[in-house]
């Protein structure tokens, strides 16, 4: 049994006929967790604690909680990197919640994988709560196999002084719908959210983030990276919030996105919302066809114009996964990375 349901919605709607305002996506019922709480030493916890919104939005929260997936909290050593490394065989649903204390800084990894001749979907949300002068590094790596069907979900809320970095590097194999949210709660909070993406052979990507800025002196950037080629469809949502009351915050959003041939859909809508005068945002994008005289450099060099486009789309995932804090977790993704073009 499945279920459709809208996620990714903007807020406000903008003209319909762009179809960008949500996506439905169509998730099995009977999913089960994928990530025990006896592996990662977790806990289940009442979900009334931890109702934070998300950017997939409240129709997967409802989904979710029909499908009886409970919410598990990980307690972290430390700053010690937390990896969560799984290969995906069935139709999975995980709810991860992570907490840092006051002056906590805690290392967070994910990698979502499977097999190209698994037919799977696999939901993953992540919650987290970045009390005082803490700090949230994030990193999420996202490979799935061209069967496996991908929901990335996350939730985050930041108190006074509290920094969440969270790092994404989305490579090539199959469909991916993810979603993003925090809430800059506290006085000179500040989040940051880089994102490296490729998408080719017809995938499609459909993203959803909002920074929303409810106190002052935050900070929020929204920055992401990526290549498209044969038949791809992205669509990126980026919302920058400021809220009446949160004077002196900055937020901005930037989108660098190469085309790499005649046959995508690229359709990218940034969005400032302001009800407050004394703040400052931005937002731009780049959107285009590779430079011809860094092509031709290249080809000067020996190298063919498809190893040239190959070199620019790895480009672009590094340029994420060199900005994750962790070098554990740096060394991990870049080494992916590597591993996927090697040879090519």
């Amino acid at each position: 049994m499945a279920e459709k349901i809208k996620i990714n919605s903007l807020v406000p709607p903008t003209w319909n006929r762009l179809k960008v305002n949500d996506i439905t996506v169509e998730l099995p019922l009977g999913s089960v967790p994928a990530v025990s709480a006896a592996e990662t030493n977790g806990k289940e916890v009442d979900p009334s604690l931890w109702q934070i919104e998300t950017g997939c939005g409240k129709e997967l929260t409802d989904f979710l909680e029909k499908n009886g997936t409970v919410p598990i909290f990980i307690k972290t050593d430390g700053e010690k990197l937390f990896s969560i490394k799984k290969k995906y065989d069935k139709n999975s649903a995980d709810i991860l919640c992570f907490e840092a204390k006051e002056g906590e800084t805690l290392n967070i990894l994910t990698d979502m994988t499977s097999e190209d001749e698994t037919e799977c979907t696999a939901i993953l949300k992540v919650l987290i709560k970045a009390g005082k002068n803490s700090v949230v590094n994030l990193s999420q790596l996202v490979r799935p196999g061209k069967g496996m069907k991908v929901v990335s979900d996350i939730g985050s809320v930041a108190e006074e002084g509290a920094k969440i970095n969270m790092i994404q590097v989305f490579m090539d194999g199959s469909d991916i719908s993810t979603g993003s949210r925090t809430a800059l709660i506290g006085e000179n909070s500040v989040a940051e959210n880089r994102v490296g993406l490729v998408r080719t052979n017809g995938q499609t990507l459909d993203m959803n983030y909002v920074m929303k800025h409810l106190a002052k002196c935050t900070v929020a950037n929204i920055d992401v990276t990526g290549a498209l080629s044969k038949n791809a469809q992205k669509i990126f949502r980026g919302t920058i919030d400021f809220v009446s009351g949160c004077t002196g915050s900055d937020g901005a959003e930037a989108e660098n996105m190469l085309l790499l041939d005649n046959t995508i859909v690229n359709k990218t809508v940034p969005l400032i919302l302001c009800t407050e005068e004394s703040v400052a945002g931005a937002h731009g994008a780049t959107i285009g066809r590779p430079s011809e005289d860094i092509v031709f450099y290249m080809m000067s060099r020996g190298i063919s114009k498809a190893k040239a486009l190959q070199i620019l789309e790895r480009a672009s995932l590094e340029a994420a996964a060199n900005q994750i804090d962790d070098a554990d977790a740096r060394d991990y993704v870049l080494g992916i990375i590597a591993e996927k073009y090697v040879g090519d």
